[in-house]
């Protein structure tokens, strides 16, 4: 028998699990703030797993017409040491731009008949027996599934009391997207870090004719953006090519600071993945550092959890059977995730952190360790944490 399930936010999470619920026959409704679907952000690293997730939604060919093959992720240090390198021609990885990750779930929950509100914000959120009621601007409904994927900044977590307040990261990044004709790295994810203090990236996320988009990030304290939309720009170009020369064709497209946005990130821990009939899903669920480049992944991997935990439970069992597979692997990767961000996000030399990893890509098994970690074999669950 067919559910009636709310969903609360349109990012990648909410429009997943969206179209995987639709697609097992559900009536699905989606409440989104915005006036409309236009997401801004950087370029996504979409993992083998994800990839797997995506082709399970029925999205596989369209998201391969909008994104590129990523083979290899490769950071150096600026003594030119190899910090990390994965190798992914076996198993490739993709790269896309978060607004075209949203045109094709859109596109695909639209088409699986998902209801969207837009412009209609969840305020309050709750159990109200065996049902979740959900009150909008525009009054009450009830559900007999709700699915919480407000993003990383959600409010509605705390109040049905899933997670804690999420806290937010001391580094954030300035991002950008720049076309840039031929690029030699074409299909590599390329990281430069100065120390611990310092770190840079450019993704290819599109391609046109020898021409490729490259999402560019530079690692910073939040509390010194203000500080650097009041610096010489020039001169903060010049220090960023002193690490990387090969970026001019990127940096010479920056000509004003505000060619570049803030990203700012955050951390949340969830007491539990879901409640009765409330879930969380996504970055509403584990938020964390993007060093590990997993956000996205773990949300298509959540819709997919949570539609097979409806198939097989129905309303009164899904919620529980997907908190208890779901919680442990996000915890996991979010543990291992504050593990690693001091690594590239503190204030340090790096030596350390240089010559650790540096050695660790020489030792037998740890290459393939941290590959797995990233990108776990198709039916091996989410890498070695699950």
């Amino acid at each position: 028998m067919p559910l009636r399930i709310g969903i609360a936010g349109a990012g990648p999470a909410g429009l997943a699990t969206a179209l995987a619920l639709a697609g097992e026959g559900h009536q699905v409704e989606v409440f989104e703030k915005h006036p409309a679907i236009a997401p801004l952000g950087a370029g996504l690293l979409i993992q083998p797993q994800g990839l797997h997730a995506l082709g399970a939604l029925g999205v596989r060919p369209a998201f391969d017409a909008a994104s590129v093959p990523i083979h290899r992720l490769l950071g150096t240090s600026h003594r030119g040491w190899r910090v990390v390198d994965i190798n992914y021609r076996d198993i490739p990885a993709r790269a896309v731009g978060r607004a075209a990750l949203s045109r094709v779930l859109h596109a695909a929950a639209h088409a699986a008949g998902v209801r969207f509100a837009l412009g209609c914000p969840v305020e309050s959120l709750a159990a109200v027996g065996t049902r979740a009621r959900a009150t909008t601007p525009h009054g009450a409904s009830d559900f007999d599934l709700f699915a919480i994927a407000d993003g990383a900044a959600s409010g509605l977590r705390e109040t049905v009391g899933l997670a804690g307040p999420s806290r937010a990261y001391r580094w954030g990044a300035l991002w950008g997207q720049f076309w840039v004709p031929d690029w030699q790295a074409a299909d590599m994810l390329l990281q430069r870090f100065r120390g611990t203090s310092e770190m840079m990236g450019l993704l290819p996320t599109e391609r046109s004719g020898d021409a490729v988009r490259l999402s560019f990030f530079w690692s910073l304290p939040v509390e010194h953006h203000a500080a650097w939309r009041d610096s010489d720009l020039d001169a903060w170009k010049a220090h960023v090519l002193s690490l990387w020369p090969q970026a001019q064709a990127v940096l010479a497209q920056i000509t004003k600071h505000d060619d570049l946005a803030l990203a700012v990130y955050r951390h949340t821990w969830p007491r539990s993945m879901g409640q009765g009939p409330l879930c969380i899903v996504g970055d509403a669920a584990h938020a964390m550092s993007p060093q590990l480049g997993l956000g996205t992944t773990l949300a298509m991997q959540d819709a997919l959890a949570l539609a097979d935990a409806v198939r097989r439970h129905g309303a009164a069992g899904a919620v529980a059977a997907y908190a208890a597979r779901r919680l442990r692997p996000s915890q996991a990767y979010q543990t291992l995730s504050r593990a690693l961000t001091p690594c590239f996000q503190a204030r340090g030399g790096g030596l350390w952190r240089d010559l650790a990893f540096a050695l660790g890509q020489r030792m037998p098994g740890v290459p393939w360790l941290m590959k797995r970690s990233l990108a776990a074999p198709v039916g091996a669950g989410v890498g070695p944490f699950n």
